[in-house]
C-alpha cells in the first residue's frame, strides 16, 4: 500500500516517536495509535486517524476523501475501537516477530 515509503512504522516508546509526539501530553500517547502528518500535527487513531491514514495512503485516497467527505470519521474510529477490543483474538492472525520498522 506504501509503495514510496512514505509512512513510517514507528513503536511509541521510540525515541523519534516520543520527538514526533511532544504536544501529546504522556498520559495520553498509549491511548491510542497516532498519525502524525507532515505538518507535524498528531491525529489519534480513534479520533480521526483512521480516515486521515486512508487519505494518506495512495490507494486509499478516493475512500479516504469520500469517508472523509461523507462525515464518516466516527464510524471509522466506532470500528477501530472494535477491532482494538479483539487485539487478543486478531494477533493469532499475525506472524510472531517483529513488526517492520523504518523511519524516513
Amino acid at each position: 500500500m506504501d509503495r514510496r515509503e512514505e509512512l513510517a512504522l514507528l513503536p511509541l516508546t521510540a525515541p523519534e516517536a516520543i520527538g514526533l509526539l511532544t504536544s501529546v501530553p504522556e498520559t495520553r500517547r498509549t491511548e491510542s495509535w497516532w498519525l502524525v502528518l507532515r505538518d507535524g500535527m498528531p491525529i489519534a487513531g480513534n479520533a480521526g486517524g483512521g480516515v486521515a491514514l486512508l487519505t494518506a495512503l495512495p490507494g486509499m485516497r478516493m475512500i479516504g476523501r469520500l469517508l472523509k467527505t461523507l462525515r464518516l470519521s466516527p464510524v471509522v474510529d466506532a470500528l477501530d475501537n472494535l477491532l482494538a477490543h479483539q487485539r487478543g483474538r486478531l494477533s493469532r492472525f499475525v506472524p510472531d516477530g517483529t513488526a517492520p520498522r523504518r523511519y524516513p
